[in-house]
C-alpha cells in the first residue's frame, strides 16, 4: 500500500503506471482528483512502453481511460470530485503532409516518411473524434456524476491557420462527482460565474503538454480543503503538485516518465522554497474579459 502524503513531505511523486500504482492506494484516501491524461491519437509519444494515448481506435482509448478513471473513483472520499481536462483529435493527423492534400498520391511518401497517422475504421478523412465527448460519457455510465463541462478559452490558437475551418482555441475541462451528493463548492472567485475559462497556456519547456498553474489551482481550490489530499495519475511535470503547494494542500503525482517525475520533484521543491503567497502572485492574471459573462 502507498503511505499518503503528510506534513512534513506534503507532496508524494511516484514513478509507475498509473493504473498500477493507483491500485495501491487506499480507497477513500483524496479529496479530489485533478489531470490531463495523454491524448488519443499519438499526438505525443513519450517514450515509454504500455503509455495511453497510442491506441489505433478512439474507442480503445477510451476504454482504457475508463478502467484507470474506475481506480479514481474508488480511492476517492465518497463526496469526491474529478476534474478532466482533454482536447478533442482529429481522426487523421498531419504531422507534416495532409490536410486537404493528405489524399492526393504525390503526398504518399510525406506520409510514410513523417508518420502521417489515416482516420482508422468508421472514421472519414477531416472527422473529428469526439474521443473528448466519447470519454466522458463512458465515465457518466460508468458511474460518475457529469456536472459541468468547462471550455478552456485560450487567448490564440494553438494550430496554424487553417483555410477551411477556424482553428482551435479551446480544450475542455469536465467536472464529474463521486456521488449526488459532493464536496465541490465556488470558492467565492470570479471565474466560477462562467463555464468559459480563458487562461493562457503554460509554454514550459518542461513538458510538450503543460497543464496551466491557474487552471489546476481553479480546481484544486473549488473541490478541496485545506489539508486535503490531490490527486494526478499523469502527473507530467507536477502542475497539480504545486497548486496543491499554493493552497495548503497535500498532494500524490503518478508519472510513467522517469525524467517528468525528476522535473516535478524539482517544480514541487521549489514551490515549497517560494511559499504559497509568493505562488499565487507569481500565477499569470487572467484577462478581465472573455470569462464568458
Amino acid at each position: 500500500m502507498v503511505e499518503l502524503p503528510t506534513e512534513g513531505e506534503p507532496v508524494r511523486v511516484i514513478e509507475g503506471d498509473a493504473l498500477e500504482s493507483l491500485r495501491h492506494l487506499p480507497s477513500e484516501s483524496v479529496a479530489c482528483c485533478v489531470t490531463s491524461p495523454p491524448y488519443w491519437g499519438g499526438l505525443r509519444d513519450y517514450g515509454q512502453p504500455g503509455q495511453l494515448g497510442l491506441e489505433r481506435r478512439p474507442e480503445d482509448y477510451v476504454s482504457a481511460l475508463s478502467v484507470v478513471f474506475g481506480e479514481v473513483r474508488r480511492v476517492l472520499e465518497p463526496g469526491g470530485s474529478l476534474w478532466l481536462n482533454v482536447g478533442d483529435v482529429y481522426a487523421a493527423s498531419g504531422k507534416g503532409g495532409g490536410g486537404s492534400a493528405g489524399g492526393r498520391t504525390s503526398w504518399a511518401t510525406v506520409r510514410d516518411r513523417k508518420g502521417f497517422r489515416m482516420p482508422p475504421d468508421g472514421y472519414k478523412m477531416k472527422d473529428l473524434t469526439l474521443v473528448a465527448f466519447q470519454l466522458a460519457d463512458r465515465l457518466r455510465r460508468d458511474g460518475w456524476y457529469l456536472r459541468q463541462t468547462v471550455v478552456w478559452e485560450k487567448p490564440s490558437a494553438a494550430e496554424p491557420a487553417r483555410l477551411d475551418r477556424p482553428s482551435v482555441s479551446h480544450e475542455y475541462v469536465y467536472l464529474f462527482a463521486k456521488s449526488e451528493d459532493y464536496a465541490t463548492r465556488g470558492p467565492g472567485e470570479r471565474w466560477w460565474n462562467s463555464s468559459v475559462w480563458r487562461i493562457p497556456p503554460d509554454l514550459s519547456a518542461d513538458h510538450p503538454a503543460t497543464m496551466p498553474l491557474e487552471l489546476a489551482r481553479r480546481c484544486v481550490a473549488a473541490s478541496s480543503s485545506p489539508g486535503g489530499v490531490v490527486l494526478d495519475p499523469f502527473g507530467g511535470s507536477g502542475t497539480t503538485g504545486v497548486a496543491a503547494v499554493a493552497a495548503d494542500r497535500r498532494a500524490v503525482l503518478l508519472e510513467l516518465n522517469p525524467e517528468y517525475a525528476a522535473i516535478a520533484r524539482r517544480r514541487v521543491a521549489e514551490a515549497m522554497g517560494m511559499g504559497a503567497g509568493s505562488l499565487l502572485r507569481a500565477l499569470p492574471q487572467p484577462s478581465l474579459f472573455g470569462e464568458g459573462e
